[in-house]
């Protein structure tokens, strides 16, 4: 076990507002989930993370930026505080940071994210790494590894529909090929700009606007990156009142009110969305946005 500081982090907010699928609350406090491959244990004791692993190579830094620590939040949060909504999702949710996630898995992941919801998602991802996964134990905590994109490309279709993918299994199976191929590669996607790093992944199948966007800004550091889903387009009701909204309007308004850290803006915004108490406010954004979210989901 090791201890690395944390300040200004929420390990509750950042690994449970959606960005990723396959950490699990622990019952005897803290999480149980995998960085770079290596199954690990952490938990938050004030500014301090506790980590266990396996894996000597896992050191404290390798930790740290896939928790986005090396990052100024401070800094980031003052640059998307630009309005009331944002103000308080920000309050409420201080310390949620944008994961560094191994692009292919997130890019499987969220090609199985597509019209679903956490929970089934988490299912898919489950049985998947079951299937294709190394099995590795580690102190009570039993996981298996997420499969390669040269093992899930030579799965037939069938044998992932069986799995609960449904019509996604086509296309995971069709994106994994590209990559075991060297037809598509994802590293080199970070150090590109935005734009083209979200027309690069919209070549791949199963991949539209919302998952483009969720695998620029969680696998490749694209921070302007702005997902845009159900809950996301309720948020933006607070901007854009009765007015319609397109996917083009909500891009082109989220860069230009947020910034360079849109997709933190994003981020807060969806967490803050999702945790309202139910009651007549959410109700009367569910109505307004009804007719308005179709076609910016997929």
């Amino acid at each position: 076990m090791f201890q690395i500081p944390c300040p200004d982090f929420s390990l509750a907010d950042t690994l449970e507002c959606g960005q990723t699928f396959r950490w699990r609350r622990l019952p005897t406090g803290g999480y149980a989930g995998w960085i770079e491959g290596r199954t690990v244990k952490v938990r938050q004791e004030g500014s301090a993370l506790l980590v266990e692993s396996l894996d000597s190579s896992l050191t404290p830094g390798r930790v740290a930026r896939y928790f986005a620590l090396d990052l100024n939040l401070a800094a980031i949060l003052a640059s998307i505080d630009v309005d009331a909504q944002a103000h308080d999702a920000i309050a409420r949710h201080r310390g949620l940071r944008v994961l560094r996630q191994d692009p292919w898995e997130c890019l499987a992941s969220f090609i199985c994210s597509s019209y679903n919801n956490i929970a089934r998602i988490q299912g898919m991802i489950e049985r998947l790494c079951r299937a294709y996964g190394v099995s590795v134990g580690f102190n009570g905590y039993q996981g298996y590894t997420f499969p390669t994109a040269e093992v899930v490309a030579v799965a037939s279709e069938r044998e992932l529909r069986a799995l609960g993918l449904g019509f996604r299994a086509g296309y995971l199976r069709s994106t994994a090929r590209l990559i075991a191929e060297g037809r598509f590669a994802l590293e080199p996607l970070r150090g590109v700009r935005y734009a083209e790093a979200k027309a690069a992944l919209l070549h791949c199948e199963g991949v539209g606007d919302k998952v483009a966007d969720c695998v620029a800004l969680f696998g490749l550091e694209q921070y302007e990156a702005f997902p845009i889903d159900l809950w996301i387009a309720r948020a933006m009701r607070y901007y854009f009142r009765r007015q319609k909204m397109t996917p083009k309007r909500l891009h082109d308004f989220a860069a230009k009110h947020f910034g360079a850290y849109a997709g933190y803006a994003q981020q807060y915004l969806y967490h803050y969305v999702r945790n309202l108490r139910r009651g007549t406010q959410d109700s009367r954004l569910k109505t307004q946005v009804k007719s308005s979210v179709l076609g910016l989901v997929s």
